[in-house]
């Protein structure tokens, strides 16, 4: 019998209850999150709750918007009461214990269990992660140190059984059934424990490491590596320079799972960050030569043109001309806060700048204080309000800008998608999210989760990457192992997609993205 129950008691005796906003997530499994134009809506049994961005809720609540993750919606518990969805209620509960919410499972061969806990410190169970196999009639067996557990706990997941009894430290939980190896790993707001088990196939072991070649020049390899969490699969696709075709596709504003964007491509991996009430991307975005957002704020993004792929921290500065006329230089240090919005629908500047509104020819419909809807058949220019020249610019005016980019190479490329932070540049870390306007201490960075991220070494090979539980910084060593000269990390999360030859390769989340970065076995016009 494999045991992990010294490692999980270890950290889960230590537990203590949790006041902070993050250990109050409840899972809500059969309610829909729909994402509207600006709003986050959520509907169960004929009611409907609406989160609207920059707003809150319109039911007065005073909680976080809602977020998915694995298909399952979690909201915090005041938005739970209001849906008649309270936590689960768990037996033999004891103050200041640890408790068993909910246990969640997906997958039909490679199964993913989930335990969501409550009353826990997340910080306890970081570095809860192990790695192995158990053999037929051998279980998985581990120690849970809980105070209260739900009464329907289940007993088959695939095909594995469950078994859950009481025991002297809380509960055991014994997975077995047949062959697998495992890997269990903790992951926070909300607290969880991941079980991700994979059967043997045909008596024949999984194999703990994974060297294929899917294609010419295309290499596909799984391991295991260390990260915050403890031991991390990880997916590794090497695409050989030279032997296809590197593209960024997708549509501002109508986001799709990574999947649909990679139709008719060998390989794909979701590209970058977007807005969660327009679904439009954020920062720079280039298709096919055409810019659909200029880069936000010196951060990382990839380029594919002409001098191959480029990896690096990125700034625009946009001079403009009105009527012909230059009223406010490129290189002027006042244009780096200039914003143009190409993306019809979408909002252009705040309260605290200035926005001319254009039409087609670039004939100025509008000059007002922010925030401005971005036309049809047009686009906005944001400014700031210090620069009287454009403050001063009447309608019927004819507005051009002038685009001055660093580094130049981002400048001729005919595809680019921003995302960051930076991980690898000239072999070297560069791991400072701070450069980039990341906020420390949030999930985005700080917590384990899956990671996608985009790497290149000296001679061409692209790689793409997922690991599937690791903290962002964790890329970095990731990289150096691989022998990336530049690397950056790109939108992680549920958002974390590698597809190749039309496989998901790490695990599937169907999260709806705004781009992808694609692969063509044949270079097409």
């Amino acid at each position: 019998m494999r045991t992990l129950g010294t490692l999980l008691a270890v950290a889960l005796l230590a537990l203590v209850p949790s006041a902070a906003a993050e250990g109050e997530w409840v899972p809500l499994p059969g309610v829909v999150l729909e994402e509207a134009a600006g709003a986050s809506v959520l509907r169960v049994d004929g009611r409907e709750l609406v989160y609207v961005h920059g707003l809150g809720w319109l039911a007065d609540l005073d909680a976080p918007p809602p977020r998915s993750e694995d298909g399952v919606v979690f909201v915090a518990a005041a938005v739970a009461a209001a849906l008649d969805r309270a936590a689960p209620e768990v037996a033999a509960p004891a103050p200041g214990g640890a408790h068993l919410l909910a246990v969640r499972a997906s997958g039909d061969v490679d199964v993913r269990l989930v335990l969501d806990l409550d009353g826990v410190d997340a910080e306890a169970v970081r570095t809860v992660g192990s790695v192995g196999r158990a053999e037929a009639g051998a279980p998985l067996q581990l120690e849970l140190p809980l105070a209260g557990w739900p009464d329907d706990l289940p007993t088959t997941v695939g095909a594995f059984d469950l078994s859950w009894t009481r025991s002297e430290v809380g509960v055991r939980l014994e997975v077995g059934g047949v062959a697998f190896a495992y890997d269990v790993f903790a992951l926070a707001a909300p607290t969880r424990i991941v079980l991700d088990l994979r059967p043997d196939r045909d008596g024949v072991p999984v194999p703990d490491e994974l060297v294929e070649d899917l294609a010419p020049g295309v290499r596909y390899r799984t391991f295991r590596a260390l990260g915050s969490g403890g031991p991390s699969r990880v997916h590794v696709l090497e695409v050989a320079p030279g032997a296809g075709e590197w593209r960024v596709v997708g549509a501002s504003g109508d986001p799709r799972p990574t999947v649909e964007w990679a139709s008719g491509a060998f390989a794909a991996i979701n590209g970058g960050y977007f807005d969660t009430g327009t679904r439009s991307a954020i920062g720079l975005f280039v298709v096919d030569g055409a810019w659909v957002s200029p880069p936000s704020r010196g951060r990382a993004a990839v380029g594919f043109g002409p001098q191959g792929v480029v990896i690096d921290r990125v700034q625009a500065s946009f001079g403009v001309r009105v009527d012909g006329r230059t009223v406010l230089a490129a290189s002027h240090p006042a244009a780096a806060e200039v914003q143009v919005h190409p993306v019809a629908g979408g909002w252009a500047g705040s309260a605290t700048q200035g926005v001319l509104v254009l039409d087609a020819d670039g004939v100025v419909v509008a000059n007002r204080v922010g925030p401005v809807r971005v036309p049809t058949d047009g686009r906005a220019i944001a400014y700031p309000p210090e620069v009287r020249a454009l403050a001063l610019v009447d309608e019927g005016a004819v507005v051009a800008t002038d685009l001055v980019v660093s580094p130049a190479a981002f400048a001729g490329v005919r595809y680019a998608v921003e995302a960051g932070p930076l991980l690898i540049k000239d072999g070297r870390p560069a791991f400072e999210p701070e450069l980039e306007a990341f906020a420390r201490g949030v999930r985005i960075l700080d917590e384990v989760t899956q990671q996608a991220a985009i790497g290149v070494r000296a001679d061409g090979t692209v790689l793409l990457v997922a690991a599937e539980a690791m903290k962002a910084g964790d890329l970095v060593a990731l990289f150096e192992a691989l022998g990336a000269r530049d690397a950056m990390r790109l939108d992680s999360g549920g958002s974390t997609t590698l597809v190749a030859d039309g496989l998901v390769l790490n695990r599937r989340t169907e999260r709806a993205v705004a781009n992808a970065i694609v692969w063509r076995l044949e270079a097409r016009p």
